[in-house]
């Protein structure tokens, strides 16, 4: 159970040796509406598994006290940071950064929590000359995909890949031209669908914390590893405008 915890389905369909709709068919057969509620019950499992043990409990209850509040937090966040470096696909992070590199606009779309992901991302760029924009009203997502073309490059952020307005404008923007980026911690969610290159995040959601800063802080994991592998590509120079950007700021 505990690896399953950082697969995708994908991933775990092959392992089993079957298709992904076999996956797909067996989720629905227990009662479960997606691939993320049996990832939840797993994460339970374990968690009762190692009870008692000296490990912390991956939710917090009313009985917890400050202290373990904040364990739980941060077990959280290592968990899960170290699951979604797990299911990273080296391959599709430097066709991202390729695309990037190479881009003449790069509009990004992100809507509620995700919009934290998106501006830390529009910061690191723009100190390193990539100047994106970041778009969160339905309306001028939706005009800014409209003007992009295979020159450009559209990323959409979305924990769900669900989010209505992120997941049309991307794929206005791929039928434009645009090469399409998505980030998102479903690997089955509409989002996928219209995104050429894709990215994930292995997170869980509890009663408690509907999007948790866990989901938050691994969306800024893979965001920067591109921006850093990007800075790396152009090394001498983005130094250089790091040093700039600070001197500025004194």
């Amino acid at each position: 159970p505990r690896r399953i915890k950082s697969l995708r389905i994908k991933d775990l369909a092959d392992k089993c040796q079957v298709s992904e709709a076999t996956v797909v068919r067996f989720i629905k057969k227990i009662g479960l509406s997606k691939y993320q509620d049996l990832k939840i019950i797993l994460a339970e499992i374990t968690t009762e598994q190692n009870r008692g043990k000296g490990f912390v409990h991956n939710k917090v209850s009313k009985n917890h006290t400050l202290e373990q509040i904040s364990d739980t937090i941060l077990a959280n966040i290592h968990t899960e940071l170290n699951d979604t470096h797990k299911i990273m696909l080296t391959e599709n992070m430097k066709s991202a950064i390729a695309a990037l590199e190479h881009s003449r606009n790069v509009d990004i779309y992100g809507a509620g929590g995700s919009r934290i992901a998106a501006e830390h991302f529009r910061i690191r760029l723009y100190r390193i000359g990539i100047r994106p924009s970041i778009y969160s009203d339905p309306s001028k997502q939706t005009v800014s995909a409209s003007l992009l073309g295979p020159e450009d490059t559209a990323i959409g952020i979305s924990n769900s890949g669900m989010t209505v307005s992120t997941v049309s404008s991307l794929k206005k923007a791929k039928g434009n031209g645009a090469t399409t980026i998505c980030l998102t911690n479903h690997d089955l969610s509409p989002i996928t669908k219209c995104a050429d290159i894709k990215l994930f995040t292995s997170t869980q959601e509890s009663d408690f914390f509907q999007q948790s800063m866990s989901s938050w802080v691994a969306q800024m994991f893979i965001l920067d590893v591109l921006y850093a592998g990007l800075a790396v590509k152009n090394f001498d120079d983005s130094v250089e405008r790091l040093k700039k950007t600070a001197t500025s700021l004194l």
